[in-house]
């Protein structure tokens, strides 16, 4: 039940919140209770409530998604159309990760990596979540490598928002093919 329930969670706070008229804020936050109330209506055989709600942000390896006082919000992944807003990172590492497909890097290495659908491009610290990453389209993921370090002198911000690192865009010139055999 606690997948049901995540991902329609990630359906109503990255995807639809309008569907729903849940109003978040700057920052993706939306009231908790409002949430709640919206989660027990859609699966009436369940009780959620807060502790529910923080086991599964605890027990799931993803980290989608974070609660602050009386707030829920998802951390990534965002296809609304408003803009949400991120801290700027400053404890960076010095290499970051991308997965994708071979079709999609050919438009990369010309154009840099863009976000696309969703409001951030995004990076991993560690290239075996690039790779499953880049594995849920193609079954020979290319896996990138972003010299952060490069990026940030020349102006370009990170984020960190639970486990991944976002972007607006990463130009081609800080951007390597990682060899497979790495």
């Amino acid at each position: 039940m606690k997948v049901k329930v995540s991902k329609f969670l990630s359906y109503l706070l990255r995807h639809h919140p309008e569907r729903y008229n849940l109003i978040l804020d700057n920052f993706g936050y939306a009231n908790l209770k409002v949430v709640l109330n919206i989660l027990n209506n859609r699966f009436k055989n369940t009780e959620i409530d807060k502790g529910y709600i923080e086991d599964l942000i605890q027990t799931s390896s993803k980290k989608r998604f974070e609660i602050f006082e009386d707030k829920i919000r998802a951390l990534y992944g965002h296809s609304i159309k408003e803009k949400i807003h991120m801290k700027i990172s400053e404890n960076l590492p010095k290499i970051l990760y991308h997965g994708t497909t071979e079709k999609a890097y050919k438009s990369i290495r010309k154009e840099g990596l863009k976000r696309k659908n969703r409001q951030y491009v995004h990076l991993t610290e560690d290239k075996e979540t690039a790779y499953k990453v880049g594995k849920r389209r193609t079954n020979s993921p290319i896996i990138l490598e972003i010299n952060v370090e490069s990026a940030s002198n020349h102006s370009t911000d990170f984020y960190k928002s639970g486990n991944m690192y976002l972007a607006d865009f990463i130009s081609a010139k800080f951007i390597n093919i990682l060899e497979k055999d790495e």
